[in-house]
């Protein structure tokens, strides 16, 4: 910052005077202390700029005096102009700096000189003295008494120069301070805020070990109560193992597999739902390997019939049995086995919705192979996303039952996409005959699941339908009759279209 200057030592700014006075003499300048638009010392104590920031004018010599004489001080003024507009330009990239009424004043100053003096072109020497000439005046007409005491147009063009470059100089100051003061408020947030995301994550941390610790000694409560009564309640079960809230007796709770398997024969609130199952896989098996062979669409069949066939009697057993394993295991300690087993379950489903689809969509179009092919293909990747998404942590989530029966009903009703088309090829009545085979089973399928979802009846009479009749006992019971049930619509279906291939379709090779 310029040094204050006065001659009594004072150290009120010549700026702020002459502004207000407006008949202050300029001090006279001597080589050991000059500089007019200085400012009072008291007021403002902050650090002197670093050297290597302070943009001193290169046309000072080491002394501090101009190098000038009264031929070229209008060459001194021009290049001291063209200086002084990039350290400007410097000063007004830093922001809008916070300054007092006197340092603004001279600011403003500044900012007159550049305007005025650049609508005057460089180049003649007359040119040059008319820019001294404005230079001088635009400064006199703010600081009346500032140059009064030079006598010539050359020694008023130098103290000008010496009166500017001191409020140059002090603004160079304020904005390095500004510039420091915004980096360090800068690096402070940083700072600030690196540490509330540090100490979010420190929580967040600690949460987690205090739920994995509160889990691991309620699997330890839950084994030794196991061990000790054999059967558990609802309340006695760690958090995770709390699917239904009305269910409150009867659950299983070991530490290995083996126990798992051992409680297939044993009486507990999983054993409706592995039995359904259980059984319905032989029932599969046998319609897969006995009944199905000797049915007159058999003999009648393609190979590619064959193996449409094939794909849903295997995703129907694979559903069946996934779900036995995962009721079976869910009564094991380990969360991580516990949620595995339940991707397993949904992986099942998810193909036996895509292989019952599919049946649909070749029968449908038997006779038209390109739309046939494009509707499975499009069913085929759903279903792979639908075996994908269980392995998701969020979809296993308890209260998000709601959200795996919306997918799969929505996976489910991709079957009617097909139907505009089918009726525009063959029309309403034809449409509606046709899918009419379908109807029971995806009338099971769709009141089993809602019932599913309902928690009905055991969310009237909690405790009552802990063994038998609850609602997860009547979606398996559902999801066994729909199977069966689509294996009749799936052979009708299959006759209509060996009946209209003989009469309708062209002649195609048997893999379409």
């Amino acid at each position: 910052m310029p040094r204050a200057r006065s001659n009594n030592g004072g150290g009120t700014s010549t700026a702020v005077m002459v502004q207000e006075g407006g008949a202050a003499p300029p001090t006279q300048r001597s080589n050991a202390n000059r500089g007019y638009g200085t400012f009072d010392a008291g007021e403002l104590q902050r650090p002197q700029p670093q050297p290597s920031r302070r943009s001193s004018s290169s046309f000072l010599i080491h002394g501090g005096t101009p190098c000038v004489d009264s031929e070229n001080f209008h060459a001194l003024l021009g290049g001291f102009l063209a200086e002084l507009n990039c350290r400007l330009d410097r000063i007004d990239s830093y922001g809008q700096l916070k300054l007092d009424t006197g340092v603004d004043y001279a600011y403003s100053t500044l900012l007159a000189v550049r305007e005025s003096c650049s609508k005057i072109s460089d180049g003649a020497i007359e040119v040059g003295r008319r820019q001294a000439a404005v230079f001088v005046e635009t400064l006199e007409s703010r600081y009346q008494h500032a140059l009064e005491s030079k006598e010539t147009l050359a020694e008023k063009v130098v103290e000008g120069i010496l009166l500017i470059e001191d409020w140059v100089t002090d603004l160079e100051t304020r904005a390095y301070a500004f510039r420091d003061a915004g980096l360090e408020t800068v690096n402070q947030e940083l700072v600030r805020a690196r540490g509330v995301v540090d100490a979010g994550l420190h929580k967040a941390h600690r949460a987690r070990q205090s739920i994995e610790l509160k889990i691991d000694f309620a699997v330890d409560q839950a084994l030794a109560r196991a061990k000790e009564h054999g059967l558990i309640r609802y309340e006695d079960l760690p958090e995770p193992w709390q699917a239904n809230e009305h269910i409150l007796t009867g659950y299983r709770f070991y530490d290995d597999h083996w126990a798992c398997i051992r409680s297939i024969c044993g009486i507990h609130n999983e054993s409706t739902n592995i039995w359904t199952h259980l059984v319905g896989f032989m029932v599969m098996l046998g319609l897969a390997f006995y009944f199905y062979p000797q049915h007159i669409n058999f003999r009648a069949s393609t190979t590619t019939d064959i193996a449409i066939a094939a794909i849903f009697f295997f995703a129907a057993c694979k559903c069946l049995l996934c779900s036995c394993i995962m009721h079976t295991m869910n009564g094991i300690s380990h969360q991580t086995l516990l949620e595995r087993y339940a991707c397993i379950d949904y992986t099942g489903i998810s193909l036996l919705v895509g292989a019952s689809i599919m049946t649909f969509e070749y029968t449908a179009f038997y006779c038209e192979p390109k739309a046939r092919w494009a509707y499975m293909s499009l069913t085929a990747a759903l279903s792979l996303g639908g075996v994908y998404l269980p392995w998701n942590p969020t979809f296993n989530r308890n209260d998000l039952a709601w959200l795996r029966v919306t997918f799969y009903v929505t996976l489910a009703l991709t079957s009617l996409v097909p139907f505009a088309q089918l009726i525009a090829n063959h029309g309403l009545e034809y449409t509606a005959s046709f899918y009419t085979p379908a109807v029971p089973s995806m009338t099971i399928y769709f009141v089993g699941a809602v019932i599913y979802a309902a928690r009905v009846p055991e969310r009237w009479l909690p405790g009552r339908f802990d063994y038998l009749g609850a609602s997860h006992n009547i979606w398996h019971v559902a999801v066994l009759c729909g199977i069966v049930a689509h294996y009749f619509a799936m052979q009708e279906m299959f006759s209509q279209a060996h009946g209209r291939s003989q009469a309708q379709c062209p002649s195609l090779p048997d893999f379409y």
